[in-house]
């Protein structure tokens, strides 16, 4: 499991949107937030590939490609 330490401002990670169900995507992380929503741990990032930015709860997070 990928825990608020495991990031930083800047990392390179592998998402899955929509809550999961989503197509995995790589992503920047641009933000880290211990409450995202509902009292969650998550990241704010954008797509590498589209530069779009979305959320995602930390469970959501498949892998950590860069530190």
């Amino acid at each position: 499991m990928i825990t608020l330490q495991d990031l930083r401002i800047g990392s390179t990670i592998v998402v899955r949107g929509s809550w999961g169900s989503g197509p995995a995507v790589r992503a920047k992380v641009t933000m880290l937030e211990r409450d995202i929503k509902n009292g969650r741990a998550g990241v704010d990032y954008a797509v590498e590939r589209t530069g779009d930015e979305y959320w995602a709860y930390l469970d959501q997070v498949e892998r950590v490609v860069r530190y």
